[in-house]
Order: structure tokens, then sequence, then C-alpha cells
């Protein structure tokens, strides 16, 4: 089934200013895993089954390291005593500021993307939809590679792509076509959300036949409107409420 959502523009100014704020980030994080990444997972004790890690089991020293750096180029300079402090609040469900806290999910991706390294890339078959097999997280975004639409996964935490099914909820594996909707917007051509009414989730789908990306984490970013009207649409559907 698909639908077109109305309009919903982040404001420009503020996206361009989100941007540049998460490009200086971005950059300090490839600094870090450039410099220190190789030491950091080298003492990192895979698991012999997936998931291989969880980013309860990542080097917390690593961790503090990289979030202690990303403060620095915010200007939010903190004392790592203080930030440790903080994540084992956040281990244990305690909301943080929102910026500190998303500076925080910057650094377990930094540190979780240089632990994927050491985990072999998948084959070609395709595998089954759900979490991460590496990391076991369920934030993800599907792509559809050129030059023929194969659907891959794409973990938006460790960033491991595997191959998965041309259809089907990629959250619970449904392929029951009358209960997902694909939401468009002339906003963000190429780019769709599916809502799956069987499991009451939504994932985002980039057509890499359409357009060219090259950070989907941004693209998640960028597409933020997307979200709200897949909650919306959630939440006007029977069950959903």
């Amino acid at each position: 089934m698909q639908r077109n959502i109305p309009n919903n523009e982040l404001n420009e100014q503020h996206l361009a200013a989100v941007r540049e704020n998460y490009l200086k980030l971005q950059a300090e994080i490839q600094l870090w895993q450039d410099s220190k990444a190789p030491e950091a997972v080298a003492a990192v004790r895979l698991a012999q089954t997936s998931p291989y890690f969880t980013l309860d089991s990542l080097p917390e020293d690593s961790i503090i390291e990289l979030w202690e750096r990303l403060n620095q180029v915010a200007g939010d300079p903190r004392e790592g005593v203080e930030l440790r402090v903080l994540l084992h609040d956040f281990k244990r469900g305690e909301t943080l500021e929102d910026a500190i806290a998303a500076r925080l999910q910057l650094a377990l991706a930094g540190v979780a993307q240089a632990c994927q390294t050491r985990v072999p890339a998948p084959s070609e078959e395709n595998q089954l939809f759900g979490a991460c097999p590496v990391c076991g997280e369920k934030h993800f975004m599907t792509v559809l590679a050129r030059p023929l639409g194969k659907r891959y996964q794409r973990c938006l935490v460790c960033s491991y792509q595997r191959p998965v099914n041309a259809s089907g909820c990629a959250s619970c594996g449904s392929e029951d076509a009358k209960n997902q909707t694909y939401l468009k917007s002339a906003n963000y051509p190429g780019i769709e959300v599916c809502v799956c009414s069987d499991c009451g989730s939504y994932f985002k789908q980039v057509d890499l036949r359409e357009m060219n990306v090259q950070d989907l984490v941004w693209e998640d970013i960028r597409t933020m409107p997307l979200n709200y009207a897949a909650e919306q649409w959630l939440a006007g559907q029977k069950g959903w409420n």
C-alpha cells in the first residue's frame, strides 16, 4: 500500500546548524577511530554467537574518552569522572540531558563501529530480518542498491550491513503486504518509511538508484518528519492507540 504524507519541513537554518555540528562530531569520531580504535577494540572479547557484542560490553574507558572529546568539540567540556557517573546513570535507564545524551549515542556508535570491523563481512545470501546480528541493536535502515535494487539492512549503530529479502517488514519479517504501508514525502525523494501494522514498528528505506547517500545516520536525522508521520499513522490504527 502506498500513501503520500503532508509536507513537514524543518527550519532550513536550524537544519544547517545541526548538520554543521554533526559533521564536526563525526570528524572527531573519525580521528579517534584512526588513532585509538585499533588498541581499544583489540581487548574486546567477541561472543561465539550472535550478537557478538552489545553496547553494554563495549570498553567503558574508550566510550568515556570519545564522549569527552565530542563534548569538547561541542563546546561543552565535561570531566571524565562526571561522564563516568552519567554513563552509569544511562545504563540504569535514567534520562540524560538531550545534548549530552546525543553525544553519548555518537560515542557508543563510534566505538561499536570500530568493534564491528572485527566481525567477518556477510555472504550475499539473504539473512533473517530483525535486530543487528553483530551488536543486537534495532536501529537500522534498509537500502536498495544499484543496479537492480537488491535490499540490504544497515545497522545505524555499528554500521554492519547485510543482505535481506526484497520484501517484508525488516523489523518482524511479516510479508503481509496489506499490513505494510509505505509513506513518502516530496521533500525527501528516494526515501520512504515503511509502517508495519503487524508489529507496530516502522523503518526507513533509501533507494540508492534514485539518490546518492554518503551518510545514512545523517539521512535518518534530516528525515525526522517521516518518523512523526509514521507515529501518527500507527496511532490512528486499531490496536496501536
